[in-house]
């Protein structure tokens, strides 16, 4: 069988029943933005890979394929795992709303990438909400869903940046100088955490304020290159005191440092991903990451060193 039918050439679409109508339809709207809304929860999914709001993402995407089968029936009828997929999400709401001591205040996005992107997310199921809310013959679970899921995506996006808050953050005041293998280690468990949130492999170097290498720990399936990167773009960042990404600048053509990345052995690079590390303004060491593309090295040093206070 092939994928495509052709039935929809002339703008027309079938519903659950076999009637055909427009593309336009708002049921046809709704469901179009409940698949988004379900692509979104697989995106969000396949980044954390594991835990439990994997589970509950996944649960809700099976609820969404139900919904819209509901949505796109031409009868009203009762859906009938309706209530059932309610109550999941309010002692999912329920639970996080405990663990994070309640909700009292306007939130900002962008706390940390995970929460932000539950949020993004939420609008959508917004979106969804308005576009169920057009539909006629629609029975007052799935109204009933759609909304509780929203309460449920800011849920859990609260949870999220409380997460990264507690177990994610080293205080400065926890942090020995100079750094010590144990301190390099938790921050680069940390980092490591981070980049398998986002699904990918790196390898991540800790120097001291000199540069010498206090720890360097490879993930699995990361390349082998990596290796000799992050310890060098740890090193520029601890002995020339900035981040690598910057350094580049400086180095270009008719620039103050040009032709630096060529002295000194080619210990220098310039590849973004090297950070240092500051406690109360003063360089303590360096992070180096390599694995990723240049935005994702640059984001986990930043990561890395924002973690103790850096930047």
């Amino acid at each position: 069988m092939k994928l495509y039918t052709k039935t929809g050439d002339d703008g027309t679409t079938g519903l659950y029943s076999g009637e055909r109508v427009p593309k336009t339809h708002p049921k046809i709207e709704a469901v179009g933005t409940l698949d988004e809304l379900t692509s979104h929860l697989g995106s969000i999914k396949s980044k954390i890979q594991k835990g439990p709001i994997v589970y509950e993402v996944e649960t809700i995407q099976k609820a969404l394929i139900g919904l819209m089968r509901e949505i796109a029936s031409s009868d009203t009828r009762d859906w009938p795992d309706g209530q059932m997929a309610i109550c999941f999400l309010e002692e999912c709401i329920d639970r996080y709303q405990q663990q994070t001591n309640q909700f009292t205040k306007f939130v900002l996005p962008g706390d940390n990438p995970l929460s932000a992107e539950f949020d993004i997310i939420r609008t959508v199921a917004r979106r969804s909400e308005r576009a169920v809310a057009r539909c006629e013959n629609v029975t007052s679970e799935v109204k009933k869903y759609i909304n509780r899921l929203s309460d449920y995506l800011y849920a859990a996006a609260r949870y999220i940046e409380k997460v990264f808050e507690e177990t994610m953050q080293i205080k400065n005041q926890q942090i020995n100088q100079p750094l010590d293998l144990e301190q390099a280690n938790l921050l680069i468990e940390k980092v490591k955490a981070y980049a398998a949130y986002k699904g990918i492999q790196v390898v991540i170097a800790i120097v001291t304020k000199e540069g010498s290498p206090i720890s360097v720990q490879v993930m699995d399936d990361s390349f082998v290159v990596s290796y000799e990167l992050a310890i060098k773009k740890a090193f520029t960042a601890a002995v020339l005191k900035m981040p690598t990404h910057e350094l580049a600048k400086l180095t270009a053509r008719d620039k103050p440092f040009e032709g630096l990345e060529n002295m000194l052995d080619a210990k220098i690079v310039t590849l973004g991903g090297g950070y240092p590390l500051q406690v109360n303004g003063k360089v303590i060491g360096a992070i180096g990451v390599s694995g990723g593309m240049a935005e994702d090295d640059i984001e986990f040093a930043r990561y890395g060193a924002r973690c103790i206070g850096g930047e």
